[in-house]
């Protein structure tokens, strides 16, 4: 995980502590390309950070990959707690 996952986690965490929320929202606080968040979302979910749903029909909440909703999982949150611990 680098900085960019790590501030992934932070946004959601900023905008949407325990519920999912529209990744295209944690995209207004990062401004990364929508294509590039999306792989990261898949990757951090494939690590156990976070939960992703994916929607069947696009919206302007939903990512190009069809990635609809995140949420940041206790192992997010636990890592993020871990990356402020080590920054210090």
């Amino acid at each position: 995980m680098d900085e960019i996952d790590v501030n992934i986690l932070e946004a959601i965490n900023a905008i949407s502590p325990k519920s999912f929320i529209s990744p295209v929202k944690v995209n207004d606080v990062l401004k990364l390309d929508q294509d590039l968040l999306g792989t990261r979302l898949i990757f951090l979910k494939k690590s156990g950070y976070v939960d992703i749903i994916k929607s069947e029909y696009p919206s302007s909440l939903a990512l190009p990959n069809s990635i609809s909703k995140v949420y940041l999982t206790d192992l997010g949150r636990k890592a993020l707690v871990e990356s402020r611990d080590s920054a210090h």
